[in-house]
Order: C-alpha cells, then structure tokens, then sequence
C-alpha cells in the first residue's frame, strides 16, 4: 500500500469505528486483536494482512470493499 492510500485506509477504519460509537478497545476485542495494533493501523504503522482486513470490516459491520473506498 503506498503512504497515501494508507492514510485513506486508515481514516476509513477510523470513521467506521466511530460510526459505530466504538472505541479502539472494543474493535479490538471484536476483531481478537490487541488494542495497540488498531492504533497503529490508524496511525499507518501497521499494515494488516487480509485475513485480519476482512475481521475488522466484521467487527464494523462493513463490507471490506468499503475500508478502500477512497473516493
């Protein structure tokens, strides 16, 4: 992912979650994460692999097309 489309990816997660009224503690137990990992993908200092994309878009309720819709 180049820099620019994670910072898209990130705000995404970020607007989702907060959507939803969560805050990073609780996506992380939805997703059976740690909760430094989820700030540290909003932050772009973790790239997450697909499988733990597709549990973050669960948690969420989103598709996982929708983290990277970066229009």
């Amino acid at each position: 992912m180049t820099d620019n489309n994670c910072v898209k990816f990130a705000n995404n997660v970020k607007k989702y979650r907060e959507q939803k009224g969560y805050n990073k503690s609780r996506l992380s137990e939805l997703a059976g994460c740690d909760l430094s990992y989820i700030g540290k993908i909003e932050r772009c200092e973790k790239y997450p692999n697909l499988k733990m994309i597709f549990k973050i878009a669960e948690a969420l309720e989103v598709p996982a097309k929708d983290l990277f819709d970066f229009e």
